[in-house]
Formats: C-alpha cells, structure tokens, sequence
C-alpha cells in the first residue's frame, strides 16, 4: 500500500466539502432564480446543468483536472468557475482583458488541460491556437446553458500536470507591477469562506431571498470569491459585466439588498454622480475593499448617505481578506479609529515587526505586518511577512500605512507613496492621488505624484499645500492634474501605468535639491 502524505486527505476532506456544500443548496430549488444578468433571468438549475455537463464532457479525460476559464462577467462563465471548483477541479483563471498575444501567453504558460471560453474570446485566433499548442480541450460556455454545446475542439487525453489541492491558480491585480501568479488551496479557500462567516455545513442550506450585485471582475480574487461564496450561501447575484453608476442604480433600486460592495473608487463615482439618497433605503451597511479606503471618502459617503462604510484588508495571496470592520465595530469604535481597517478574522492572528531586526514590535508602532491562520500561505503555523507597513492598536485594529517594496528611495530617505497621497487628498480640490517613484541618476529614485480634481485648483496650488505639510525631502520634483487615474480590472490605481501614461517623459537629468513647481505640471522651474 503506498504512504500518502496526510495532507492530501485533508485536501480532498476540504474539496468535498465544498463540493457537497454547493450540490445541497443547488437542489433546494433548481427553478428558483439564482444569476439576473440584463434582462435574462437564469434559474439554480443552470448551476447544477453546468457540474452535469462538465462531468459529463470530461468523463472520457479522468486527467482533465486544470481547467482554464477565460472570466468574463457573464452567466457562463460564471457556472463554470463554480462547476469547476464544485467537482474538486482546479479552476485556473484567465482575464479577458488581455490583448490577444498576453492571453495567449497565460495559456501556454498555464497550460490547461481543459480552456472554456465565450464565442466572443474563440473568435481570437490566439486563442485556439494556445489551447491547441497546450494540447487543452476547448470547450465553449453560453448565456441559455453553460456548457451544453459541443467542444471547440478534442485534443489528446491529458496528463494529470498538478497536485489535487490546489482550487484556484490565479493572477495579483498588478498595482504595482508584474502580476503574479497565485495557488489558492481548497483548505485555504474553505478557511477564507469560514472566517468570513460563510456556512459550509454547520446548519441546514437554504435560499436567500435578495440577490447580491457583482459587479467585481471575476478574473480577480474579489469577484472570483464573492461568485463562490454567494452560491455557498444560497444567494442568487445580479450581475454586471463591470461597475457602471447608472446601471448599478438601477440594480439597487430593483433588488433592494441589505448589504453592498463598493471599492473606493466605486464609493467616489457615486459620490461624484449624486445618486439620490431614496437609492440606499434599506440598505444598511457597504463592505469596501480590494483597494486603500481613505477615511476623508468613507466619512464624506456616510455623512450624505448615513449608511456605514465598512473597509476592509486582504490580498489575492490571502485567499481573500483576512481582517476588517464589522456593523458591531463599526457602530462602538467607528469614531475612535479613524482609518483602521478593522480587526483580524476570525481564525487570523497579526502582529507588527521590526522591518530590519524582525522583532515583535508593541501596540501602536509602526513596522512589517505578519499574519498566520490556515488561510494564508504555509501549512506550519509559521508567520506571513508582508511587505505593508502597518500598526495594531491595544484594541486589535489594524492600520495600513503603506507598503515597504513601493517606499521611494530619495537619497537615503525612504517615503511611502501613501503620505504624499494621503496629503494631497486633504486639499478640498484634489479628488484622487497617485504618487510614484521614478529613477534619478543622483539621488537613486524622485517623488512624482497625479492627481484628478473635483474642482479648479493648479500644481503651483497643491505644491504649496504640501510645503505645509510634508518634509522637503517627501515632496515631489513634479505633480501633474489629469483627467482620470489608469486602473485595474478591480479598480485598483496601476502605479505601473500612472508611470507609463504621465511620465514616460520624465528627464533623466538630476533632481534639484528642491522641487520644481508649475501650474500645469508640464514645463517645471526650479524653486529656490
């Protein structure tokens, strides 16, 4: 008999627990509504037909174990992420986002043993042509029945290419460089769901009776897991092919949901488009993540709408977030934590270190952030350094204060990006700041900073607003007013595009040894 190590029991344990979990709510009611999506309503059954299908599709290939899912925020896509994970496959997802050449390298690279895409992404001729190079059968998924059509293509029976714990093989958001790619367990992704209070067994399933909106894209962890942890808890989801002011209106308005999801710049567009306030009745809190929550936001959404904010922190890397506020929290210590992120998950322990001698720093300094729980990386208990500066308070709240891999270098004096941008977003014009650090051939690395505006206001205007508030060396040689800040998929700043799309251009010259002003942040003089 061969000697198997005992976690991989505990992985097939965890896989079969959300296997079992999702088949015991989809037969609650298979004709009940389960995904709204325009005006097409799609009942329970079109989840469980998806499973059905896929099993029956890969019967003849019991080495078909990776399979590829091109995430667009549609129906079909949608049930086959969740048929995927609800028969114990490993679910490795591809964004639609990337150009034809990008997309094509995922799949080679990844090298699924099953691609399941959209007529709209087959008709890519990369595409196919990718599947075809990894040897993956290609299947299409529709909008009336998930995988119910014939395969694109057959190929060759597959091997079995990975280890059978792994649920999800997928993509960091990219804010600040190369996206990685990421291994999310199922124990750790059954960890992320039973700390966020997900229901995996303990009591009866059930069907809820108000949809919950995604609008998050499903190629990234916060859409990703909110599409699972949905069906887990019998919840259908309206669903939007990606966050538009007036049609989420119009969702709310429809569905009425107790509980929303905002990203912060989601927070902003509804700030800045003036939705009336009858919009938000009943609504009675809004999870806010996936990005920085800057408390001026959160306290000028609350104060017009009366709906409490509620952030929270995590990563693709932490199988989803590993702390945040609650209402109980919230409505005790929401006045006495300004811009804390709330307090650890359940099952999720923090502590702050010292960045260069890893000592355990006491309540309130500022250091590396760590964290252990079954969710995060490591199956030993060992601690998880990050690279965020942070503080836990003697209460158990955790603040963010930027993170120590994007500290600009200037000379020796290391300035986190978040105190610039934290500064210029007190100034009543500034409606959003990016700071960034580029190269400098004297000083190593500069600060630059682009902000968007609610108002008229100039460079020369917001650069002696920061005189007053930083230190000489954390202001930046040159700030630019655009239109709008480049985002990622999960509205998330790309630090990497501010870059490519404001300074490109920058002078590889010298830095004075003070900044340079100018109105339009085009032709900078140097102030003496």
């Amino acid at each position: 008999m061969t000697n198997r190590d005992p976690s991989t029991y505990a992985a097939h344990r965890d896989s079969l627990l959300l296997t079992r979990r999702i088949g015991e709510v989809l037969a609650l009611d298979p004709t009940a509504s389960a995904i709204a999506f325009g005006e097409q309503t799609l009942p329970w059954s079109f989840y469980s037909d998806a499973i059905t299908d896929l099993e029956s599709l890969l019967g003849a290939h019991p080495g078909a174990r990776r399979v590829g899912v091109i995430l667009r925020n549609r129906p079909g896509p949608v049930a086959a992420a969740v048929a995927t994970i609800g028969t114990g496959r490993q679910l490795v997802t591809l964004s639609p986002q990337l150009g034809d050449d990008g997309l094509a390298a995922d799949i080679v690279d990844l090298a699924p043993d099953v691609l399941i895409a959209e007529d709209q992404d087959w008709a890519r001729p990369a595409t196919l042509s990718a599947a075809e190079r990894c040897g993956a059968i290609a299947l299409r998924t529709g909008s009336d029945r998930a995988l119910g059509a014939q395969p694109v293509a057959w190929t060759a029976n597959p091997a079995l290419r990975s280890a059978d714990d792994i649920a999800v093989l997928m993509m960091t958001s990219g804010t600040t460089g190369r996206p990685k790619r990421i291994e999310l367990t199922y124990d750790r992704m059954v960890a992320a769901f039973r700390a966020a209070g997900t229901d995996l067994g303990d009591t009866a399933p059930r069907l809820r009776g108000r949809p919950a909106i995604l609008w998050a894209s499903l190629a990234h962890i916060s859409g990703l897991y909110f599409a699972i942890a949905y069906v887990l808890e019998g919840r259908g989801i309206a669903l939007m092919e990606k966050f538009d002011v007036d049609a989420w209106v119009e969702l709310v308005r429809r569905h009425r949901p107790g509980f929303v999801r905002l990203a912060p710049a989601a927070l902003r567009m509804v700030l800045q488009a003036q939705v009336p306030l009858d919009v938000f009745k009943g609504v009675r809190a809004i999870g806010s993540g996936s990005a920085p929550l800057p408390p001026e936001l959160a306290e000028e959404f609350e104060k017009r709408y009366g709906v409490p904010v509620l952030g929270t922190y995590g990563a693709t890397e932490f199988a989803g977030a590993i702390a945040g506020w609650t209402l109980a929290d919230k409505v005790e210590w929401g006045g006495a934590k300004r811009g804390s992120v709330g307090r650890a998950h359940h099952g999720i322990e923090l502590r702050i270190v010292d960045r260069d001698t890893a000592a355990v720093l006491t309540a309130g300094a500022i250091g590396l952030l760590e964290a252990r729980g079954r969710q995060l990386p490591g199956a030993d208990g060992s601690w998880l350094r990050t690279t965020d500066l942070a503080a836990v308070d003697e209460d158990g709240f955790l603040f963010i204060h930027g993170r120590a891999d994007e500290a600009i270098n200037r000379g020796g004096f290391k300035i986190p990006p978040a105190v610039i941008e934290d500064a210029l977003c007190r100034h009543p014009s500034v409606a959003e700041a990016a700071a960034i650090g580029l190269p400098d051939p004297r000083l190593g690395e500069v600060p630059v900073a682009a902000v968007t505006v609610s108002r008229p206001t100039t460079a020369e205007e917001l650069m002696a607003f920061l005189a007053s508030r930083l230190t000489r060396y954390q202001l930046p040689v040159t700030l630019k007013v655009v239109d709008a800040l480049p985002r990622t998929p999960s509205l998330k700043v790309s630090r990497p595009l501010v870059r490519d799309r404001f300074f490109a251009d920058h002078p590889a010259d010298p830095a004075p040894d003070v900044p340079q002003l100018s109105p339009t942040g085009e032709s900078l003089d140097e102030r003496r």
